[in-house]
């Protein structure tokens, strides 16, 4: 219904909406399309390990970094190589983690299981299971019961 009122449809991977004769287009966030606004080498990966982008822009994930499944990360979030630790240096981020806008996770850390990491938050020492952080550097602020 909406795609005869407003003249929406899809041409060559992009969403075209035409709103009196002007013609907007978008581009559709699909996981394939990362590459184009994102640095993410090991596509194939992420989408393996169900990883979620609510906003796919700014992303820069590590080529090694490992990722649990089912995944969320929002905008311009870097997660990468960093200071080593115990002869790592490339995070290791288990299942169900939310990583909320403009965050940064670097060096030899494990993230654990449904973490939420805040907004702005700067990771760089392990986080247990279950925890809610925030800050620079980020911080324990609750658990999740």
């Amino acid at each position: 219904m909406l795609e005869k009122i407003f003249g929406l449809y899809k041409e060559n991977s992009q969403i075209i909406l035409v709103i009196f004769g002007i013609k907007i287009k978008f581009k559709s966030p699909l996981i394939n399309q990362l590459g184009e606004v994102c640095c993410i080498q090991n596509l194939k990966y992420i989408q393996e390990q169900n990883t979620f982008f609510p906003h796919p822009i700014g992303i820069v994930i590590h080529p090694k970094v490992k990722i649990g499944k089912n995944c969320t990360i929002f905008q311009n979030v870097t997660i990468g190589q960093g200071k080593l630790i115990n002869g790592i240096d490339i995070p290791i981020i288990g299942d169900n983690v939310i990583i909320y806008a403009n965050s940064v996770i670097v060096g030899g850390i494990k993230i654990g299981n449904n973490v939420t990491v805040g907004a702005g938050s700067i990771v760089i020492t392990d986080i247990p299971d279950n925890a809610i952080v925030a800050g620079n550097p980020a911080r324990i602020i609750k658990y999740k019961l």
